[in-house]
């Protein structure tokens, strides 16, 4: 069985595969090409209340292009000195707690795109706007120029979820 016959048959499973397993394996799913080949596929559009004209998510856009490495990053008052953003790096915070998402990629897009990969627990997604403050403020620690970078950047958080959790049906915030 070739590798990629193997993850489309995981992924038939999914539904039925433990939530602490999905919140804990996968971020780094991601960096398989397979697997991401795969989710492309899945990913729904759930825009804020009111748009009418659906909006392509960055990672369907750029379908022909893939993870070139995973980055872990430490808690931010461990980090001595900001470092350069990478585009399409898988960014994974091994930090308890890390407010708003569970791993980040940046596209090389106009604008740039940040990316944000959620893992939700069954009944859980919710942000606040203390969230997302925190979370620019992480990114501010992380990344050399933040301020600049962000400024004109779009956003996107892409939600995996359990079958057990309950659907998304609008934007949050």
């Amino acid at each position: 069985m070739k590798q990629s016959d193997f993850i489309f048959f995981v992924l038939r499973f999914w539904d039925y595969v433990p939530p602490y397993i999905i919140e804990k394996y996968a971020v780094s799913a991601f960096l398989n090409e397979d697997f991401l080949r795969a989710i492309r596929l899945k990913i729904r559009e759930v825009g804020p209340p009111g748009r009418r004209e659906p909006h392509s998510c960055a990672l369907k856009e750029h379908s022909d292009t893939s993870f070139t490495r995973k980055e872990v990053l430490p808690p931010p008052e461990r980090l001595s000195n900001p470092v350069a953003m990478d585009h399409w790096v898988l960014y994974e915070p091994k930090v308890q707690n890390f407010p708003l998402v569970d791993g980040f990629f940046f596209v090389d897009s106009n604008p740039m795109t940040l990316v944000g990969l959620r893992m939700i627990p069954a009944g859980g997604h919710h942000t606040t706007t203390s969230t997302v403050r925190q979370f620019t403020e992480c990114l501010a620690a992380y990344f050399n120029g933040w301020e600049e970078l962000s400024r004109d950047m779009s956003w996107e958080i892409i939600y995996v979820q359990h079958a057990d959790s309950t659907p998304m049906m609008t934007g949050e915030m």
